[in-house]
């Protein structure tokens, strides 16, 4: 059988940390000794070293359940590109709901998350202490960035890793009517995710759609100035085609579809038949993947089919704002 052209495109795993990040976890841990029952999986990453020629960096997390009564599990620092930091509820019955507490720290100020959300951290912006309160039930969290690969500047040594450029300055914005300058960062609702002109927009799906879904929270522009787009949606049952055109843009673009661990032992399976098309292939998504989709690529539909337990897509592009610069599918 011949394998498939754009298979190395979709990333199923994880990878083990590397010496030096373990260096840094243990270090830190040091610094601040944790004490907490919060039980996790690490799901998927996506970067360059997984990916040849990926412009974007990602880390999935489950977390189960548990809580952090001492210590904290990030150190502060900051960046030279820009970053989301995301947790996405798993209740079918109450989405924007996380069921649980997440403590982080931006710039000068400690914020408390409970609802789905992605928060906008700008190059250069000082974030973390991340610490996970109270999980009460399973919420997907991840960190994201429209970069190659991940890199840091540590607040406490002052110094980049071997591969990070220097941060820009960031200049905090001035007070909100709450006095608040951070928690315009924090984004907890969706945002229309076809352009404004009807003229740009696609045919309308075709009519077979038996689907439950909920857009839960997006980021562009608008949302949040200078940020890049990010959209989330859970399809919670039944079947519809996600653009169903097949198309093609200008940007890199990165879609994840992630099954819910219903089965703790087997919690990288998708509970449905998700198909994808990338070029002229047709790809099964049995596991929970990130699919990495280069500029000019045409690619979809997206069809989710006999859908038994929910199935959370989120599309992810290095632009500002989403849309379909290449309507017509690239021929291969």
């Amino acid at each position: 059988m011949t394998a498939l052209r754009y298979a190395k495109n979709i990333v199923k795993d994880t990878r083990e940390y590397t010496p030096q990040e373990m260096a840094r976890i243990q270090e830190m841990m040091k610094k601040s000794p944790i004490t907490s029952t919060v039980k996790l999986l690490r799901l998927l990453w996506m970067d360059d070293t997984r990916v040849k020629g990926a412009s974007f960096y990602m880390e999935c997390i489950w977390l189960w359940e548990g809580k952090t009564t001492s210590g904290t599990t990030e150190e502060p620092h900051v960046h030279a590109f820009d970053e989301v930091i995301g947790f996405i509820s798993s209740d079918p019955d109450n989405p924007k709901e996380l069921g649980a507490r997440m403590e982080i720290i931006l710039g000068d100020e400690t914020h408390f998350l409970t609802k789905s959300c992605l928060v906008h951290v700008p190059a250069g912006m000082k974030h973390c202490p991340l610490t996970f309160r109270e999980v009460n039930r399973p919420v997907f969290f991840f960190t994201l960035a429209p970069i190659s690969r991940y890199g840091r500047v540590s607040e406490r040594t002052g110094q980049p890793a071997a591969a990070e450029k220097t941060p820009p300055a960031f200049t905090p914005p001035p007070p909100d009517k709450n006095g608040s300058r951070y928690a315009r960062y924090i984004i907890t609702e969706p945002a229309p995710h076809w352009p404004s002109s009807p003229a740009d927009r696609p045919p309308p799906p075709p009519p077979k759609r038996t689907a439950r879904t909920t857009q839960v929270v997006s980021l562009n522009e608008d949302v949040a100035p200078g940020s890049f787009y990010v959209d989330f949606v859970w399809i919670w049952s039944g079947e519809m085609t996600m653009a169903p055109e097949p198309h093609a843009h200008n940007f890199d673009e990165m879609i994840g579809i992630v099954g819910y661990p219903a089965d703790r032992d087997n919690p990288r399976a998708v509970g449905g038949d998700v198909s994808i098309m990338l070029g002229e292939e047709k790809h099964m998504l049995k596991q929970s993947s990130l699919v990495f989709v280069p500029k000019g690529l045409s690619h979809c539909p997206i069809e989710f089919k006999n859908i038994q337990t929910p199935v959370l897509c989120f599309t992810i592009g290095n632009t500002p704002k989403w849309d379909r610069n290449q309507p017509a599918a690239k021929k291969e």
